[in-house]
This record gives C-alpha cells, structure tokens and sequence, in this order.
C-alpha cells in the first residue's frame, strides 16, 4: 500500500512505525529481567526472533509474508514473484539455513537485527539462495547447516543487483545500507 496523497502514512507505514515501538518495549522488559535475575540472560532466539525479522524484511523489501510455518520459504518477492527465505539474528556469530530449502526459496534475505528503533537493521545478505546453501557449513543432524554473518557479507558483495530481492522506496530507511 502506497502512502495516502492526503500525507498520512500508509497502513504499511503505521504497522512499521507500531512494530518499532513494541520492539523497544520488549528489548526493555529483557533487560529489566536480566536486572531482577543477575547472571541469568534472557535470549530473544528461536521463533520470535524469526518473525522479528520477518516483520522488519516486509518494511525493508517489497515483498509480501505467507503464513507462518509455510514450508520452505517465508515470502514472495514483487514483482518478480520469487520464493523468499528470511532469516534474523541479534547476535554476531551466524544463522542456521536449511539447504534443502533451495528447492522452495530462491532468494535469501539474511538481517542482523538492531535493539533500538532509531538504529537501522543491518542487511548481511540479500540474493541467491543457492550461493548462500553452497557456502554453509555440514549439515547437522536437525537438518540445518551454520554460516557465518561474515561469510554472508562477504558473499553478499558479489550478488548482482538484478538477483537482489526488492527495497521498498522508503523516506526514513529501516536498514543499514550494506548493499
């Protein structure tokens, strides 16, 4: 959805704009948590991570969600309509992709997440996602094979922009631009 021409935002816009403020509100209750508990940490991992990043790819890129759980990829790219696997993490290290899922996804959208809204999200990859499945690590007994977000970074400098999934026109960007 295109903002209004009367100027108010769109309802892409607002739910970005809601999401950013409920993201710092989470981060703070983790916080206040790991104060109450001291040496305990509180990792935000797994499937809320997941659908963090999810939800900050869909203001970053043109693409449009499927449904939670969809098998073997998370959105479809415009206009080219091409199956879109996401991935996100907090931390430095790397993530964990499933190179079977090549036979669903073809494109890759990696995002090391930011804790603050005014602090854009990092962009580590975004292209094939064979390049990516090539590059992993062995493949685990759950299926998954590790890369490294530097690995990831490195790679993501050689992708082509014609085989880069869609940024969405934005006037305040959500990313860091590593593109």
């Amino acid at each position: 959805m295109q903002p209004s021409t009367s100027g108010e935002p769109s309802d892409h816009e607002e739910r970005t704009r809601q999401t950013a403020l409920l993201v710092d509100r989470l981060h703070a209750i983790v916080e206040e948590l790991e104060l109450l508990h001291p040496g305990r940490k509180f990792p935000m991992d797994g499937h809320l991570v997941g659908s963090l990043a999810e939800a900050a790819a869909e203001a970053i890129f043109d693409i449009t969600l499927k449904p939670p759980s969809n098998m073997g990829y998370d959105a479809i790219s415009e206009p080219d309509h091409r199956a879109v696997e996401i991935k996100g993490t907090y931390g430095t290290g790397g993530v964990a992709i499933r190179p079977t899922s090549h036979a669903h996804a073809s494109a890759l959208i990696v995002l090391r997440l930011s804790r603050k809204s005014g602090e854009p999200h990092e962009i580590v990859y975004n292209g094939p996602f064979a390049v990516a499945a090539a590059a992993a690590g062995p493949v685990g007994s759950n299926g998954q094979a590790r890369i490294g977000l530097n690995r990831l970074r490195v790679l993501n400098k050689s992708v082509d922009d014609v085989d880069r999934v869609r940024r969405r026109d934005l006037e305040a960007s959500t990313a860091l631009d590593v593109e």
